[in-house]
């Protein structure tokens, strides 16, 4: 359980970095697409997925 909350707040402190609010509804978006189906999202473990996630997301 200690993974979970170490997570959490993480994320709760990388949102609250994130310069204003459209770039936290973007964020959210994101997260509700791999949370909907995780397959939608690269494999983090392969090396070429950060090319992949560039490509479909651009610099953000």
């Amino acid at each position: 359980m200690r993974y979970g909350v170490v997570v959490e707040e993480l994320a709760v402190e990388v949102m609250a970095q994130l310069p204003n609010d459209e770039a936290r509804r973007e964020v959210m978006a994101l997260v509700e697409v791999a949370r909907i189906d995780p397959r939608a999202w690269p494999d983090v473990r392969d090396p070429g997925s950060v090319e992949e996630i560039r490509e479909a997301f651009g610099r953000r």
